[in-house]
């Protein structure tokens, strides 16, 4: 049975902490999993970052930078620099957020057209990874992410 937690947290030891912190296995885990998505997403020079916001804004006719963010679990500022290049490429474009109102995000042309470009090498990486991980396992992992994200957002 693993221990989730330092038994002696005013001694835990640096090697103690490592082996049983979420944080840090969690955001490993990510590292590993982006690389394997960002490979993927070469040919067409986008991250799987840039790709998730494409998706976000692209899932609806037109959102704001708020809903966005909290879709994506982006604070607002993160959000803002990730849409630069997307903005600057010509993907994204925004709108109609006057005064204290967010931006309305939609997709342009080109950014409908990258995403639809870059799906079917997102569906080989997916696929790749279900396979490595085996169904079970990856249902098991999107479940559990999806909670853990419900739970603290």
């Amino acid at each position: 049975m693993v221990t989730l937690y330092a038994p002696d947290p005013v001694h835990a030891s640096p090697q103690a902490i490592m082996e049983v912190c979420l944080c840090h296995h969690t955001r490993r885990a990510a590292r590993a999993i982006s690389r394997l998505f960002d490979e993927a997403l070469t040919p067409i020079a986008l991250k799987v970052s840039q790709f998730n916001i494409l998706a976000a804004i692209g899932a609806h006719d037109s959102a704001s930078t708020a809903d966005i963010s909290r879709l994506l679990a982006l604070d607002r500022t993160t959000l803002s620099r990730n849409l630069k290049p997307l903005r600057k490429a010509g993907y994204v474009s925004s709108g109609g957020g006057a005064g204290r109102r967010p931006d309305t995000l939609v997709l342009t042309y080109a950014g409908r057209t990258i995403l639809s470009e870059a799906t079917p090498l997102w569906q080989q990486a997916q696929g790749q990874l279900t396979q490595l991980l085996g169904t079970s396992l990856s249902g098991a992992v999107l479940q559990t992410l999806e909670n853990v994200a419900r739970i603290l957002t």
